[in-house]
């Protein structure tokens, strides 16, 4: 765990010095931004379905699915009730980022890393009802059309497309030529280096005054540990298995996603704000997590 938050900083630390140094300007590092939500994370998010589905593990699978859509339900709900005296560019990534966390990039590697590949693979499954919830839900804290344009506009985003077509390919079994799935994967490897990248070029554009608020110490107590704590007493009444429990409070007490800065940037919300927020709950989940994870032994 800790060396993939290692990773992530050196790639950050490597996107500030190519802004600071003008290798790459604000235009070209927005368009990076459209290549990274329409290209690279519609391939990642589609390559996380590349699984073999068996029937006999439908049982693992429900319970996964409910404690997933449990979890994403008292997320939406504590953004609704936290941040309301927020400005109204800061509460876009603020709601988005209490809605989801980085389960994916950062999740699944430390969940491997604890229950091994059983673990990684429930946390794929974890990860569908969010991702869904991500791109709709999410996805709709940002936009500002009527509500049939705005539903129209999630439901045809690339990355919504990108799931239903995972669920399609993983449900039905469908197998691709050699080379197809080597270029699915390469385009899907880029994700995470250019995200992180990008986050560092917005992090050298970033005005640093007015990040460190009191809505920022909310916001990190609501990510790292009110969300995780609730599921954390939630699911020890329930009769699930230890697994189970530990992916759900591990990907509930990850860190800010970096799509909350992405999507900042895209949508004209407070861009240095969001980086702001994964900047600082990602260096204090190095903290948080290993707690977590103590307490789940």
């Amino acid at each position: 765990m800790v060396n993939m938050q290692l990773m992530m900083f050196l790639l950050v630390a490597v996107g500030f010095l190519v802004r600071k140094k003008n290798i790459i300007g604000e235009t070209g590092r927005k368009d990076m931004v459209n290549f990274c939500l329409y290209v690279t994370l519609p391939f990642n998010i589609f390559h996380s379905f590349q699984m073999e589905w068996e029937w006999s593990m439908l049982k693992s699978f429900a319970q996964v699915l409910l404690l997933a859509t449990g979890y994403c339900i008292l997320s939406i709900i504590m953004s609704c009730i936290f941040y309301r005296k927020a400005e109204p560019d800061k509460r876009k990534s603020l709601r988005y980022g209490t809605i989801v966390s980085n389960g994916g990039f950062l999740g699944n590697p430390v969940i491997e890393g604890i229950y091994g590949t059983n673990g990684l693979f429930y946390a794929s499954v974890f990860m569908l009802p969010v991702r869904i919830v991500m791109w709709s839900v999410g996805t709709s804290c940002f936009m500002k059309e009527k509500s049939e344009s705005l539903v129209k506009k999630v439901l045809t985003h690339p990355c919504i497309v990108a799931i239903y077509l995972g669920l399609l390919v993983m449900i039905a079994g469908i197998s691709f030529p050699v080379s197809v799935e080597n270029t699915i994967s390469g385009i899907s490897s880029c994700n995470t280096p250019l995200s992180m990248m990008l986050v560092g070029m917005m992090l050298a554009e970033m005005n640093q005054k007015g990040i460190l608020d009191g809505t920022m110490v909310l916001y990190t107590i609501v990510r790292l540990i009110l969300i995780p704590a609730i599921l954390f007493g939630l699911t020890a009444l329930l009769p699930i298995p230890a697994l189970l429990r530990g992916i759900t409070v591990i990907i509930a007490g990850m860190p800010a996603p970096v799509t909350t800065a992405l999507l900042s940037a895209k949508y004209h919300g407070n861009e240095g704000y969001a980086t702001g927020m994964i900047f600082v709950t990602t260096i204090l989940s190095l903290f948080t997590l290993p707690i977590w994870c103590w307490l789940l032994e």
